[in-house]
């Protein structure tokens, strides 16, 4: 059930989105040859160039699976939506020197079984090497499948997908369709799968003559001026000096907040009339200002970017990244950071299609191959826990994959649910190392329990185990330490 708060927020989003697109009929293009790419796809591309091979990009997902599997339905429910989704099987080629999407009409897709019922311990080396396989973007179906066979009841399917193919919301579309796809083959029946209204290439064509004009002029002026001044580095208290080039050495650190947390959270979303994303947003900005000293305080986001209701039934890489501000100045109760940061994020879901790779053109901000522009801090929080692929006949359950990448310095990626708030630190291991990290969960752990039991307690009045005890401490530290670096790479 939503709750009024929630359901008026929800409509408020919507509503704002509306106004922002107009109309969203998106055509079919007249002919099925190379197409552009949309600006996501151009990202990735972009990305692809800039390190050739690196597996930055690849999104993996191992499912364990009880029961009675029928692996000949399982392959072929994977065929069919690869069919279906003409994005899994797009690959992307020069053409008079500019890339261009082409889909493949030649193509198969192997769910290869291999058994690890005498050698089970293998299991997460062989997740981990598969997952960081690199995709061909010229040659490859961007989507792969393993099936790794423990028993005669239990299997692991590991599946690996790049990101200019799907994004975070087409993997909801992709189970669904597997799963019910698998069921009609056992049943006997046809899949009430209903026709796609388009497909991604019409997108990409749509997406590109939409973006100009007037809502381009609009969508410029604002993040031009959410962004001026912003700083162009976070001073995280780092182990190390930064390299000169990132190498992306990522690793991981569980995070597990009580259920108090969750109902915490879910409480002051509803007094706030905000999401729990936004809530622990709050949170994790308050964290970062308590560990650097910096009250201008810059994250990035995915955002579906899905304007469309043409959009909501494909697998697809929608997802534009946002750069959410949220400034802390003044020694803020935590319940005004909220408000402050639900003032933002509506503010960044309005102006949610401008391509972040234009954003960094517009701010004039050059590549360094030593960080990420605009923001080194990612933030991820979903209200509800990771649902696995459903299969008839059979328990599922999600098997964490560790791909041992890090795209940012820092990341957070946060699931709430009923049992509490769990998920996981990505950090570059070239960064930090492990206690450091382990040291910034339990800082996160106890600033979570006390701004959300007390939400008008000032920030700075939070007692963190490991972080800075006042904003003059904060600040002096990782200064110090990035003239250090600067000197050391100096030399």
């Amino acid at each position: 059930m939503i709750s009024t708060r929630r359901a008026l927020l929800l409509a408020e989003l919507q509503e704002r989105r509306r106004a922002a697109a107009g109309a969203t009929s998106i055509p079919r293009r007249a002919d099925t040859g190379p197409a552009p790419l949309s600006f996501s796809q151009q990202r990735m591309w972009f990305l692809d160039q800039w390190e050739p091979g690196a597996p930055t990009q690849n999104a993996a997902r191992a499912i364990r699976i009880h029961g009675e599997l029928d692996v000949d339905a399982l392959a072929q429910a994977f065929t069919s939506v690869v069919e279906r989704h003409t994005s899994l099987r797009t690959v992307f080629v020069l053409h008079n020197r500019e890339p261009r999407q082409v889909v493949l009409e030649q193509w198969s897709l192997d769910l290869p079984v291999v058994d690890l019922s005498s050698s089970p311990e293998e299991l997460a080396g062989r997740l981990r090497d598969l997952s960081r396989e690199p995709f061909d973007l010229s040659a490859d179906l961007m989507i792969r499948t393993t099936l790794f066979r423990l028993g005669a009841q239990e299997a692991v399917l590991l599946l690996r997908l790049h990101h200019i193919a799907a994004d975070a919301f087409s993997d909801s579309v992709l189970m669904g369709e597997v799963a019910a796809i698998y069921r009609s083959l056992r049943e006997g029946v046809p899949p009430e799968l209903p026709e796609l209204p388009i497909q991604y290439a019409d997108f990409a064509c749509w997406q590109l003559e939409r973006i100009r004009g007037k809502l381009l002029d609009e969508l410029v002026a604002y993040w031009t001026n959410e962004l001026r001044g912003a700083p162009e580095l976070l001073p995280l208290p780092t182990d190390r000096p930064r390299r000169r080039v990132q190498r992306h050495e990522g690793g991981r650190h569980e995070v597990q907040l009580s259920a108090e947390v969750a109902a915490d959270v879910r409480s002051l979303a509803r007094q706030e009339g905000c999401t729990a994303y936004m809530v622990l947003l709050a949170v994790f900005s308050t964290l970062l200002y308590r560990l650097t000293g910096v009250d201008d305080v810059v994250v990035g986001s995915p955002i579906a970017n899905r304007t469309a209701t043409e959009l909501t039934p494909m697998i697809g890489f929608f997802c534009n990244t946002v750069a959410l501000r949220t400034r802390l100045d003044g020694n803020p109760s935590f319940r005004q950071v909220c408000r402050r940061v639900r003032a933002t994020a509506l503010g960044a879901y309005q102006h949610q299609e401008l391509p972040f790779e234009r954003v960094v053109e517009l701010l004039n901000i050059p590549r360094d191959p030593a960080y990420n522009p605009i923001f080194q801090v990612n933030f991820r929080a979903i209200d509800g826990a990771r649902q696995p692929l459903a299969l008839v006949g059979t328990e599922t359950s999600l098997v964490p994959v560790d791909i041992g990448f890090s795209r940012f310095d820092l990341a957070l990626e946060l699931h709430v649910d009923a049992d509490g708030v769990a998920g996981y630190f990505e950090f570059d291991r070239d960064l930090f190392d492990a206690p450091t990290v382990a040291r910034f969960a339990a800082d996160l752990d106890a600033l979570a329990e006390q701004v959300l039991a007390d939400p008008d307690l000032p920030i700075l009045a939070a007692r963190l185990p490991y972080g800075p005890r006042s904003p003059a401490t904060a600040q002096t530290i990782p200064r110090r330490r990035a003239e250090s670096h600067a000197q050391q790479e100096g030399k």
